[in-house]
C-alpha cells in the first residue's frame, strides 16, 4: 500500500508541476494518462476504468490534495532539520567518547546483521580495521543554504593499516538526494512519447565514486587493475570486486545492474540506524558476548564425568576416586 500511495502522489504532484501552463483540454488529457499509467501498475488494474473515471471526475480535489502533502512534506522537512541541527553537538561530544573505546566500531559493526547481509565474508578481515565512523549531514555546514536537501549526508571512515597489505587511511564518501528520470514504473508496451518523458521522475540517492585504496590481496579482483573486463575470467574477478566492501565506494547510484548493488539502502543503514543508534548496537553485541560466553562456561561444567575403571583394590566410595572423578570433567 505503501508504494500505490508514492505512485499516486508523484502522479498527481508531477500533471500539477508539470502542466500547469497548458490548456484545460490538454491538462485533461494528460491528467487522464498519467493516472492511467499509474492505476495500470497497481493491484488495482481490473478495476482500472472506474478508478480513473472517479479520479478524472475528482481533479480539482485530488490536485488540492497535492496541495496538502506538498505542504505537510515542507513541515517534515523544517522538524528534520531542526532535530538534526539539535542533534549536532551531541553527536560530536559522543564520537569523542567512542574515540576512546577500544575496537569500539569493530564490535558494533561486526555484530550487526543487518550490515553483514550487505558485505562478502572476506571483507570483514578489513572492516574490523575501522576505527571511526562520522556520519555529517550538509546542513550542518555553515555555508549551506536552505536549498539543501536534509537527507544529503556524508560517511567518514577511518581505517587502521595492515602491514604490507592494506594502508591506514580516511575516506569521505558524500550522498545527495538528486531528481533522476525513471522508467521502472512502466512495461515495454507503455506507450512512448513526450508524456512519458514528463512522468517517472523521481527523487532517489546518489554519490560520487571517490578513491580508496585497495588492500594488496584484493589485487585480482581491484576494477582498476583489471585490464581485460571481457574475458570469463575477468568479468567474474570484476563482479566480486563490485561486490566487496571496497567497491561500494565507487557507487554512484546513476548505473543500476553495473555497480556494487543495494548501494544507497548501505548508505541509508550506516546514516539512518548504525550511526544514530551505534551506542545501543555496542552495548547490545557486549551482551551478546557475555551470554554466549556464559553459556559455553556452563555447557562445560554440565558435561558428565568420563566413565574410566576403577584401580583394582580401591574402595568405590574413596576419595581418591572422588578426586579423580572431579579432574576427569571436560
Amino acid at each position: 500500500m505503501k508504494r500505490n500511495y508514492k505512485i499516486y502522489q508523484m502522479s498527481f504532484l508531477e500533471t500539477k508541476e508539470n502542466y500547469k501552463e497548458l490548456n484545460k483540454d490538454e491538462y485533461d488529457r494528460r491528467f487522464h494518462k498519467a493516472v492511467c499509467l499509474r492505476i495500470t501498475h497497481s493491484p488495482w488494474k481490473p478495476c482500472l476504468r472506474l478508478l480513473t473515471t472517479i479520479l478524472y471526475s475528482n481533479r480539482d480535489a485530488f490536485l488540492g490534495l497535492a496541495d496538502c502533502e506538498v505542504e505537510i512534506e515542507t513541515i517534515d522537512n523544517d522538524v528534520e532539520r531542526f532535530k538534526l541541527n539539535k542533534l549536532k553537538p551531541f553527536y560530536e561530544k559522543r564520537d569523542k567518547y567512542i574515540d576512546n573505546i577500544d575496537d569500539f566500531w569493530k564490535v558494533v559493526l561486526s555484530q550487526n546483521t543487518d550490515f553483514a547481509n550487505y558485505i562478502r565474508a572476506s571483507d570483514f578481515k578489513y572492516v574490523d580495521n575501522i576505527t571511526k565512523v562520522v556520519v555529517k549531514w550538509l546542513i550542518w555546514d555553515e555555508n549551506s543554504n536552505a536549498d539543501i536537501n536534509v537527507r544529503d549526508f556524508s560517511i567518514t571512515f577511518h581505517f587502521k593499516g595492515i602491514e604490507h597489505d592494506f594502508p591506514e587511511q580516511s575516506i569521505t564518501k558524500v550522498f545527495k538526494m538528486t531528481k533522476m528520470q525513471s522508467n521502472k514504473d512502466f512495461d515495454d508496451d507503455d506507450e512512448a512519447g513526450e508524456d512519458n518523458e514528463t512522468i517517472g521522475v523521481e527523487e532517489v540517492l546518489t554519490s560520487e565514486p571517490v578513491d580508496i585504496e585497495w588492500p594488496q590481496s584484493y589485487e585480482s579482483i581491484n576494477p582498476s587493475l583489471i585490464e581485460d573486463k571481457r574475458s570469463p575470467q575477468g568479468k567474474k574477478n570484476y563482479r566480486q570486486g563490485m561486490k566487496s566492501f571496497f567497491g561500494w565506494f565507487k557507487w554512484t547510484g546513476k548505473k543500476p545492474g553495473k555497480e556494487f548493488p543495494h548501494g544507497e539502502d548501505l548508505a541509508s543503514l550506516l546514516c539512518d540506524d548504525i550511526y544514530p543508534y551505534c551506542v545501543k548496537y555496542y552495548t547490545e553485541a557486549q551482551r551478546d558476548l557475555e551470554d554466549e560466553y556464559s553459556d559455553s562456561e556452563d555447557d562445560n561444567s554440565d558435561e558428565e564425568p568420563l566413565d574410566l575403571p576403577k584401580p583394582e583394590g580401591e574402595d568405590e566410595d574413596g576419595e581418591s576416586d572422588k578426586l579423580a572423578s572431579k579432574k576427569r570433567r571436560v
